[in-house]
């Protein structure tokens, strides 16, 4: 199943029942619906009254603790999804920065800015290792949706299992650091940290997080939880929420 995420500022989760093939409320997600087939040829779809996400992505801007007001860094952010809903969440206040490492990737986010007409929202071409100086203390939250080995995608990308080494799983543990190491500074005192992940490696998840708090003890952690594929959420995931406590 596809979970869809209604946008408020253009779409009616009622009116989407009717119009969708197939469509359901989700059952535990509000504001989404789930579809068996494709939508990227609806009209719904082109119209930006909802868009692709799956459950277990919109948790990780549901423990955000966005409220109106903030400013929010997504500093992985292409295609742009989780940027999308946290400016919706934020109702038409504060901003969202949506950064990616390319041009290609931020006209991506950008395509979906206008779709979704989506006012309070940004793009920035930057590397995610590389410190900018002039974000240090600027984020209430930071969303670090990192690339990682996607072993908790599995059921929709069957690929993966035979392309992915340990090697090149140690290789992204290492990146997933280097990152973390460098946009933990962009978070205001008392601000939140989303890291996030779709695989279920320890190596990219719980042990990056013990890594980084030993680093950084700057920051708490608040919470932190693993979802298994194949359970009802979805896609397997991870989340840690850290708020900087100085």
């Amino acid at each position: 199943q596809t979970v869809l995420q209604v946008n408020p500022l253009r779409g009616n989760a009622d009116a989407l029942l009717e119009e969708l093939p197939g469509a359901q409320p989700h059952p535990w997600l509000p504001g989404c619906l789930t579809v068996s087939g494709p939508v990227e040829q609806t009209a719904a779809f082109h119209e930006g009254r909802v868009y692709v996400q799956d459950a277990a992505a919109h948790l990780a801007v549901a423990v955000s603790g966005i409220e109106p007001g903030m400013r929010v860094l997504d500093c992985c952010a292409a295609p742009g999804g989780k940027s999308i809903h946290l400016a919706e969440m934020l109702d038409g206040t504060g901003s969202v920065e949506s950064r990616d490492l390319t041009g290609y990737k931020t006209g991506l986010i950008e395509e979906n800015i206008s779709r979704y007409q989506i006012k309070n929202m940004t793009t920035k071409v930057w590397d995610a290792t590389v410190p900018d100086e002039s974000a240090e203390d600027t984020a209430d939250v930071l969303v670090a949706d990192l690339p990682c080995s996607g072993l908790g995608v599995l059921r929709k990308k069957t690929d993966i299992r035979y392309k992915m080494s340990r090697g090149q799983q140690e290789e992204l543990e290492a990146l997933q650091r280097r990152i973390l190491d460098t946009v933990c500074s962009y978070v205001k005192k008392d601000g939140i940290m989303v890291y996030s992940t779709c695989t279920i490696n320890p190596g990219e998840n719980q042990e990056n997080v013990a890594w980084f708090l030993g680093k950084h003890p700057e920051f708490e952690l608040l919470d932190m939880e693993q979802i298994y594929p194949g359970t009802q959420v979805g896609d397997g995931f991870f989340y840690a929420r850290l708020r900087r406590i100085s």
